[in-house]
């Protein structure tokens, strides 16, 4: 079976067990994991607001270069890196500011994987 994300896949599993099974079916973990790819940077920014509205979040997305990712599925640079050590090997190997190297928010998916959210904001409370 073949879904869109996750929650695609638990209702289609969903139906095709109540809808046309008629009975309980066995489901095994995923041969293939889904991520996300992201191959050039994004034309817009998207924001979420909180309830409460004065919070909001904005966010863009842009591709890393391959020496980065192969640094990081490797093991080189890791989200248990301390943060200063990783700050170093980011700016020095892969151009980053010192500062946003810092600013590190996670790895993912599952705090392991690929991807990279950074907190950019300079200057805001």
């Amino acid at each position: 079976m073949v879904g869109a994300s996750e929650l695609h896949i638990e209702i289609c599993l969903k139906d095709l067990q109540e809808d046309f099974m008629g009975g309980e079916i066995i489901v095994s973990d995923p041969v293939v994991s889904f991520h996300e790819t992201v191959l050039e940077k994004s034309s817009r920014s998207v924001m979420s607001k909180y309830p409460n509205n004065p919070n909001r979040l904005y966010m863009e997305a842009q591709p890393m270069e391959e020496a980065l990712v192969e640094a990081i599925d490797g093991g080189r640079i890791d989200p248990k890196n301390d943060p200063k050590v990783r700050s170093k090997i980011l700016s020095e190997e892969f151009g980053w500011d010192k500062d946003l190297a810092k600013k590190i928010w996670c790895f993912g998916p599952k705090a392991t994987g690929l991807n990279i959210v950074v907190d950019i904001c300079k200057g805001v409370h």
